[in-house]
């Protein structure tokens, strides 16, 4: 008897067992019918919307400015001129105060021409040239636009710094004064990386573009917003721009699938960039490669390479991915140490 109740136990186990296997495979089943379905009812449809894109982004695209006035800009672009590679951050950051005169004047001194300053817009409307880590630096919290001008007037940026012993007291600079500045520093080339895309940093942009020729042929303008960058070259068409791309792979959507972290660059490398007509695009470090470097290049952008601080990072950068890159240190360049 006990074996027959043995047997009759097994016996349910096992119908239980094909039961649960049918309708697994039964689920299975649907779950790919309905993939199958979906993809073949919105394949032809996601199709026809990048086609009408790709059309329509040929009649909104502008006019991107001439190669040779961004070579020009960044002084020469021979490879072998050696204080060509390096963008100094800030001017500099761990040489001198950030977004100081003063490491603009020791950029220009050593032969450093191209630099990537921070721009912001205060409470009363003016574009000064400081980012919030130095406000916090000194404690002042809220961002740069909860401030006024003369307020920002007040804080000595130099004191914040840990070489402040070696520079004079600086206070910080409006656009105006950094334009007055090139005006008499011929050679530097600004990259403005604004960090306000508001309409009223926008508009006063516009405004101090109408009246200065110096900010054509001076400053190449930095954003993280592409439409910041179409309505800036809609404007003034011989505006030289760049793109600042964040860390993708900080998404965790696009780090979950490789599929769509490519979808993501091809619609920045070849819908976005060739509309807004950008010169330059800058990557992170960890993103960069060969492959990514061609494909910009193959859509007339240059890429341009941030954070890199290690002398032998730079030495990578110069001799194998020809790119330059953005450094907050000009002393750790490559040529300098082997002097030394």
């Amino acid at each position: 008897m006990k074996m027959l109740n043995v047997l009759w136990v097994l016996l349910k186990m096992l119908y239980l067992l094909l039961w649960y296997t049918a309708r697994l495979l039964s689920a299975l089943f649907n779950i790919f019918w309905f993939t199958c379905n979906f993809a073949s009812a919105c394949i032809p449809w996601l199709t026809l919307v990048l086609l009408v894109a790709c059309v329509a982004s040929k009649y909104a695209k502008l006019r991107s400015p001439d190669e040779k006035r961004l070579l020009s800009l960044l002084g020469g672009c021979a490879p072998e001129e050696l204080t060509y590679w390096p963008i100094a951050n800030r001017g500099g950051g761990y040489d001198a105060p950030e977004n100081s005169r003063a490491a603009l004047k020791k950029c220009a001194a050593r032969g450093y021409r191209n630099v990537l300053l921070e721009a912001g817009i205060t409470a009363c409307g003016e574009i000064v040239i400081v980012n919030s880590t130095t406000l916090e630096r000194a404690g002042w919290h809220g961002g740069i636009s909860s401030y006024t001008l003369e307020e920002l007037r007040k804080l000595n940026i130099t004191e914040l710094h840990p070489l402040s012993t070696q520079f004079e007291s600086e206070s910080i600079l409006t656009l105006t004064e950094l334009i007055q500045f090139l005006e008499e520093e011929q050679r530097i080339t600004v990259f403005l990386h604004i960090l306000d895309n508001s309409v009223r940093m926008l508009e006063k942009l516009k405004a101090t573009i109408k009246i200065s020729a110096q900010f054509k042929t001076r400053i190449i303008v930095i954003s993280r917003s592409p439409y910041a960058i179409y309505q800036l070259r809609k404007f003034q068409p011989e505006l030289i721009c760049g793109l600042w791309t964040e860390k993708s792979l900080s998404l965790a959507l696009l780090k979950a699938s490789t599929l769509i972290t490519s979808i993501y660059g091809a619609l920045f490398r070849n819908i976005i960039a060739p509309v807004i007509g950008i010169s330059v695009v800058f990557v992170s470090k960890e993103e960069f490669n060969l492959h990514i470097a061609e494909l910009w290049r193959n859509v007339g952008v240059r890429p341009l390479v941030y954070n890199v601080n290690s002398p032998n990072e730079k030495r990578y950068f110069q001799k194998t991915m020809k790119t330059q890159y953005l450094t907050d240190s000009l002393r750790s360049e490559p040529h300098l140490l082997m002097k030394a």
